[in-house]
């Protein structure tokens, strides 16, 4: 006797793009649909050209794994690591740094993270991919942001957006859930004489690479 096996349409790509300049805002990537989730934060201007104007050895350089609670003072130790003076905005860039490990572990429920502070001075992932992870916080503080926009083709994408410097992006990854995910993303192209300065955060237990 055969039996028939009643299948499940396979969901509609995750597209929609939800932004504001209320942190709560990466928590609705969440929401069915939704498959980026853009915090949208205001610099001063001031800390902004201080950040800019470092010279590349003085930026901190980040990987580990913590409590998000536990940022501020692994970050302090890295500006320390790269001869960062002592000053009220480099107290504001560890805040700022630290704080942006809190919202992701929040939004994505997690007690753990893995914190990544980057410097680069090229591409570092030029191809448009999904991270293999549930989802990815990333924030460029200096150069130009990340680029992203909806799959076009394998590995294409057609209405490129990118990032300003300063907002925050959580990215629906890989293995969000049975809802695939319709938006790719990448590092921009590389400008000569320009250093970026990357937060990437993952909940500790989907921790990977691009």
């Amino acid at each position: 006797m055969n039996q028939r096996v009643a299948l499940r349409p396979t969901p509609a790509p995750a597209t929609a793009m939800n932004s504001g300049h209320d942190p709560r805002v990466l928590g609705t990537i969440a929401l069915p649909g939704v498959a980026v989730a853009l915090w949208q934060r205001i610099t001063d201007p001031a800390w902004q050209a201080w950040l800019d104007a470092l010279p590349p050895d003085r930026l901190p350089r980040l990987r580990q794994t913590l409590r998000p609670q536990d940022a501020a003072t692994a970050l302090r130790h890295a500006c320390d690591a790269a001869a960062l003076a002592d000053c009220d905005h480099r107290t504001a860039l560890i805040d700022q740094i630290a704080e942006l490990a809190q919202h992701a572990a929040l939004s994505l429920g997690a007690l753990m993270v893995t914190l990544r502070v980057e410097v680069t001075d090229g591409q570092s992932c030029p191809k448009w991919h999904l991270d293999a992870v549930r989802a990815r916080l990333l924030c460029t503080l200096r150069g130009a942001g990340t680029q992203f926009g909806p799959v076009s083709g394998p590995a294409q994408v057609d209405r490129i957006q990118q990032m300003p410097t300063g907002t925050a992006a959580l990215f629906r990854g890989r293995t969000w859930g049975v809802q695939p995910t319709g938006i790719l993303h990448r590092s921009p192209p590389a400008i000569p004489g320009q250093t970026r300065l990357l937060v990437v955060v993952d909940s500790v237990e989907e921790a990977a690479s691009c």
